[in-house]
């Protein structure tokens, strides 16, 4: 039995061709302009205030717009999201108390983070091929998107060189020999091999998802030398600025459809849903502006308390970072707005 997709699924694209290879795909042309800066004089600090600015915090601020400003959404998952309200206070006293360890988890959270939404996106252009993918051939997809991004992530940390705002991981030495690095490579290796045939073999049939196929690529070609990068506070910060781009895009796509569908309750949210260039610059505008409010905030708490600004940064703006996280966590495993419509099965 396969099952093959019917005319319904409305194409292969989640919005349009043009659409997504310049907000999903080609967007990973960004990845090397955090490098670049710091190349050119920036400094590690610098480089990461202007990926913040431009990206970084609208990405957070408009995840409230499809979860704690969605009445629906709050109806549905009321213990979910009081639960996020805790995040905050607790990423603050911990990053507080516990900087070393926090940025363990930070780090940890984060790169699965940004490769569960290339899985997202993955699945959601798997809904739009002519035949579903079998558990294998998912499971060799996923292997390789969240393979890519720690063979030399873990070679820099086997030689004592992975640092995040020069602080070492706290990762147990034991673990940390040639038999993790060697598993690390030969993990990636093996999805790496596998995806190759499963895409040869589908361009042979005539079944390949050229949008998936080439997401897919970019993600492997973005992560996997970027811990290669000698300050990997600026290498990340490349990655980064790529998944904001796609966030962005793929919370105001669903938006407009949630809109179109009568779906947003709240006036607010719907003046940033608008269609065309005036309704994405508004979108776009008011993240910022809201994310250039935020960082008063810890530029408050930096004078009141005493603290350095870069842990009022950990306390106030990871703390919404983490709850971002938190909520995408669930949001990226559900059915949603940008999911197509469930195949038809027919015998093959």
């Amino acid at each position: 039995m396969v099952r093959e997709r019917t005319a319904a699924s409305q194409g292969p694209w989640i919005c349009s061709k043009r659409w997504d290879l310049g907000w999903l795909i080609l967007s990973v042309l960004v990845v090397p302009i955090a490098p670049l800066m710091y190349h050119f004089g920036l400094t590690a600090n610098e480089v990461a205030m202007v990926i913040l600015v431009l990206v970084g915090g609208p990405h957070v601020f408009v995840t409230f717009t499809r979860t704690n400003m969605d009445p629906k959404f709050v109806r549905g998952h009321r213990a979910y999201t009081r639960l996020a309200y805790t995040i905050p206070i607790l990423v603050a006293l911990f990053a507080y108390h516990y900087k070393t360890l926090f940025l363990t988890v930070f780090f940890t959270w984060a790169s699965l983070h940004v490769l569960q939404q290339i899985a997202y996106i993955a699945n959601r252009y798997s809904e739009r091929q002519k035949f579903a993918n079998t558990t294998v051939e998912t499971a060799i997809e996923y292997g390789l998107i969240f393979s890519c991004l720690y063979p030399f992530a873990t070679y820099r940390m086997w030689t004592g060189t992975f640092q995040l705002d020069g602080t070492d991981l706290l990762v147990p030495t034991a673990l940390l020999g040639p038999g993790l690095l060697a598993a690390a490579f030969a993990v990636f290796g093996v999805f790496l091999a596998g995806w190759t045939v499963l895409v040869l073999r589908r361009a042979r049939a005539g079944t390949l998802h050229y949008g998936k196929t080439a997401l897919i690529g970019a993600t492997v070609g973005a992560t996997f030398f970027t811990p290669l990068f000698p300050n990997l506070d600026v290498a990340f910060q490349g990655v980064n600025a790529w998944h904001c781009v796609q966030y962005l895009a793929l919370i105001w796509w669903a938006n407009r459809i949630r809109d179109q569908r009568g779906e947003v309750e709240w006036g607010f949210v719907r003046s940033l849903s608008a269609k065309g260039w005036g309704g994405l610059s508004r979108y776009y505008g008011t993240a910022v502006l809201v994310t250039v409010g935020l960082y008063g905030i810890v530029l408050l708490v930096h004078k009141t308390l005493g603290v350095s600004e870069l842990l009022a940064y950990y306390m106030v703006g990871k703390g919404l970072l983490l709850t971002h996280y938190y909520y995408d966590t669930f949001l990226f495993t559900q059915r949603d707005e940008l999911a197509a419509p469930l195949p038809a099965p027919m015998a093959a």
